[in-house]
């Protein structure tokens, strides 16, 4: 990918601290800003602050949901990309987490290839089309 000035934020909300480390790192690159939560409110709190491009967020945690979470990002801003993911499917089916207005839904867990095909081809099309940054 080559270098530009511009920069995409990406919020990651998973109340595991491992998955929040393997796509932090899995999905970092030059240019790329990643901000991680365990606390789908924490998370909130930081996409509101930041209005990220893209939101990635388990599907089941305590407190709020990942379908919480996505109906709030989309009230908050309808442009944010949401990706639910979910190693169960208690909560959401895909196809209903699709329905409800999510990007993508992910089954954990996650390849990491499958992770920067889905993931990184979201990203890139920030960083290829300038009018989107």
């Amino acid at each position: 990918m080559a270098a530009n000035n511009h920069s995409v934020s990406i919020v990651i909300i998973d109340d595991n601290p491992r998955s929040l480390e393997f796509l932090s790192t899995a999905l970092t690159r030059p240019g790329l800003k990643i901000f991680t939560a365990h606390k789908p409110e924490d998370g909130l709190a930081i996409i509101s602050m930041y209005r990220p491009k893209i939101v990635l967020t388990d599907l089941v945690m305590p407190g709020l949901t990942g379908i919480d979470v996505l109906h709030r990002v989309k009230e908050l801003d309808p442009a944010i990309e949401v990706i639910v993911m979910s190693a169960r499917e208690s909560g959401g089916s895909p196809s209903k987490v699709l329905e409800q207005g999510a990007t993508d839904f992910l089954k954990k867990p996650i390849s990491l290839h499958l992770l920067r095909e889905r993931v990184g081809r979201r990203i890139d099309k920030y960083f290829n089309d300038p009018a989107k940054v």
